[in-house]
């Protein structure tokens, strides 16, 4: 029985890669990863993006940049999940029951895909 558990135990110990060095985070605040810090905007549409700070999540629209974190942190029923690796960011921003997903994969040091349900949009890093 002690073998079974131990052969049991190695494979979970093994089968975890540490290869993307991925952490789940769930808090108050975005820890978004050094690779994606700053402004992205999608070349075909240049008024829009996203901006990821220290510790802040933004869309940047038209006319204005909405921050998450900045706008929504007083709200009662505000969280934030994340998942981080060195090529993905995926976070779900919790305000007031309501889910917003977003997912974004590395594609090289000057851009990033966000990947969504309508299409996958590459954004250039400015």
């Amino acid at each position: 029985m002690k073998k079974i558990i131990l052969l049991f135990s190695l494979a979970i110990l093994f089968s975890c890669s540490s290869e993307d060095n991925e952490r789940v985070l769930l808090d108050n605040y975005y820890n978004p990863p050094n690779w994606i810090q700053g402004v992205w905007i999608n070349p075909d549409v240049p008024t829009s993006g996203f901006e990821f700070r220290e510790s802040d999540f933004c869309l940047i629209t038209i006319s204005n940049t909405l921050c998450y974190k900045q706008t929504y942190s007083q709200v009662d029923d505000f969280s934030v999940y994340e998942e981080i690796s060195n090529i993905r960011y995926f976070t779900t921003t919790t305000i007031a029951g309501a889910e917003y997903n977003y997912e974004f994969e590395k594609v090289s040091e000057n851009s990033i895909k966000w990947v969504n349900d309508i299409n996958n949009v590459i954004l250039v890093k400015q």
